[in-house]
């Protein structure tokens, strides 16, 4: 048993809502792609009926089956757009980094770093000048 819970707020907390957001997200994708593939399966059927029944032509049941297809595709990629949205919204408000604001930072500290090191040089340099040999 935990004796001290993470402070209210806290990275375990906040990182702990993240990954519960992400796996809602990751299983909402996944129920919808399997959504998809049950329906493009039974559109298959009917349109395979239809031309059993000469009510469409092979062409015009293939063409109506790659239209749904493309729509689903496109559709399929709407939602996953606003899914990362949702997501990159969430990791905002729980105040969580992101890899690029990481990588950011990690740019920024080298620079810093880099400055540093040209004015502690340049300071040694002028020390040097002062000291006799």
């Amino acid at each position: 048993m935990n004796e001290h819970p993470p402070e209210e707020g806290g990275t375990e907390t906040k990182a702990g809502a993240a990954q519960s957001l992400r796996e809602l997200i990751e299983k909402t994708f996944l129920i919808g792609l399997g959504a998809a593939a049950i329906t493009k399966d039974r559109i298959q059927e009917l349109v395979d009926e239809f031309v059993k029944r000469g009510q469409l032509s092979s062409e015009e049941g293939r063409e109506m089956v790659e239209r749904l297809a493309t729509r689903s595709r496109e559709e399929a990629r709407s939602a996953l757009r606003r899914a990362d949205s949702s997501f990159q919204s969430a990791i905002r408000e729980l105040g969580l980094v992101t890899k690029r604001d990481l990588e950011e930072l990690q740019l920024r500290l080298r620079q810093l770093e880099h400055r540093v090191s040209l004015l502690e040089a340049a300071e040694d340099e002028g020390r040097g000048a002062d000291v006799p040999s």
